[in-house]
């Protein structure tokens, strides 16, 4: 999609997140953009969970105040160049 059709605009940001994917053991990523909507993160095509799927992402480390991160729901929208596009559940698009 266009950046310029986006709903939401992306930040660029590289972090660690934990991602959670049903029935498998949780994985540490890194992120390669954030929006209010979701998420983009960088991950081997074979490790790409497939497109529909629900999951769960979560900030590794603590939140400025020293607050445990939320663990975040989100579904898997798009398989893009060397990860994907997770949709954020509260988003209400979806």
């Amino acid at each position: 999609m266009d950046s310029d059709r986006r709903r939401y605009p992306r930040l660029p940001m590289e972090v660690e997140v934990e991602l959670h994917c049903p029935g498998q053991p949780v994985r540490l990523v890194r992120t390669d953009d954030l929006s209010h909507g979701g998420i983009s993160l960088v991950l081997d095509h074979a490790d790409r969970p497939p497109l529909g799927t629900w999951v769960k992402v979560r900030v590794v480390g603590m939140l400025g105040e020293g607050e445990t991160p939320p663990l975040v729901d989100g579904l898997v929208v798009r398989h893009v160049g060397e990860g994907l596009a997770i949709q954020f559940a509260d988003d209400p698009t979806l």
